[in-house]
């Protein structure tokens, strides 16, 4: 076992129920026949977190990832909890306990998501218990065109202060017009990046396919319910509105933030004679939660993060990942874990991956 967790670990695909459809051009990026809708339009990578779905659509060990070591399937979760430190490092064992600090999703959304919000750590400490709130981040994979729906696009924050009183009546009310329309509606497309910071309303529209990373939490607040299954008490978890309506951040989020929040990747590294080159997604905004980077391989390069725990998402192209213990090959549509403890590593070829890591800050 020793040696074989010096290795980077495939990760198995790993389909979560939701209430809404989606998943077309997931199973394309995966290389799946027959591309299609269904109500499984996540797949959770490199997961340590139950999900939260209705009893009928709970079983166990739901939303937890499982990665191929000796040709056998294991849980990361449960190697996680035998062995902490080799998988997610000593820093975020001693910072945060038995977890990796990180839950990466493929989400691949078929319609519009309803309005809905994430607390901040503090707000999360106070309500549930929980040392981590629901910070994420979007890098937008690729596109469609849905039919009756408009171009690909998101919704975040609102473009003027709102009063409490008015947000309560808007969402107790259900009334959506009046919620979306006061909020900035942004178009989107392959390569973009937004930072949902917590306490943000947001959602994202049909046609959009996405690599999310956030904290490792399942805490969502909905503010819309119209059209969509969710109960009233399912909305605000139980907790009631006097006391989710706090959650939300009803300031102004001006041209200037909105501008930081979305954004496009920006060139940190690379080597001299252009063999690689990796880019900053997210920038220092997702510090204090994660990090993402696209690395670009264009002949070999050793991997620049070690030591860390790390989700990586193939986004195109082909290589090997490669330690003295053995090689991993690599293509696009495949996701594997690189741990804390995996030996030196070299990727080779010509391969382009979104690299998620938690953060040290």
């Amino acid at each position: 076992m020793d040696e074989l967790l010096r290795l980077p670990l495939r990760l198995a695909p790993n389909r979560v129920y939701r209430f809404y459809e989606g998943g077309v051009l997931m199973d394309r990026f995966r290389g799946m026949p027959e591309p299609r809708d269904t109500d499984h339009p996540e797949d959770w990578v490199g997961s340590v977190t139950p999900a939260i779905n209705p009893p009928e659509q709970t079983y166990e060990g739901e939303g937890l990832s499982t990665v191929e070591i000796g040709g056998r399937s294991v849980a990361l979760a449960d190697l996680l909890k035998e062995r902490p430190r080799d998988v997610a490092g000593s820093e975020i064992v001693e910072r945060y306990g038995e977890t990796t600090a990180l839950l990466v999703k493929l989400l691949d959304a078929g319609s519009r998501l309803p309005l809905h919000v994430h607390p901040t750590r503090e707000m999360a400490r106070r309500i549930f218990d929980s040392q981590f709130g629901k910070a994420e981040a979007w890098a937008v994979v690729a596109t469609r065109q849905v039919e009756g729906a408009p171009s690909p696009r998101i919704w975040l924050g609102f473009r003027e202060d709102v009063s409490r009183d008015r947000l309560m009546s808007w969402i107790i009310e259900q009334d959506v017009e009046a919620l979306r329309g006061a909020m900035n509606e942004v178009e989107v497309g392959p390569g973009d990046a937004v930072f949902v910071r917590p306490g943000l309303l947001h959602a994202t529209g049909a046609g959009v396919f996405l690599v999310e990373a956030q904290e490792p939490t399942d805490f969502s607040i909905v503010a819309e319910r119209v059209g969509y299954p969710i109960t009233p008490e399912e909305a605000h978890m139980g907790l009631g509105w006097d006391t989710m309506i706090d959650i939300i951040d009803r300031g102004t989020v001006t041209a200037d933030e909105l501008e930081t929040l979305c954004r496009r990747p920006e060139r940190v590294a690379g080597s001299a004679r252009e063999a690689w080159y990796e880019e900053d997604v997210w920038g220092t905004q997702s510090d204090p939660f994660f990090k993402g980077f696209r690395l670009v391989v264009e002949g070999q390069v050793e991997w620049p993060h070690a030591g860390r725990y790390a989700v990586n998402i193939v986004t195109g192209g082909s290589g090997v990942a490669e330690t003295a213990y053995g090689a991993l090959e690599i293509a696009a549509g495949d996701t594997f874990a690189v741990l804390a403890g995996t030996a030196p590593m070299i990727i080779r070829g010509e391969v382009e991956m979104l690299v998620t890591t938690p953060s040290f800050a």
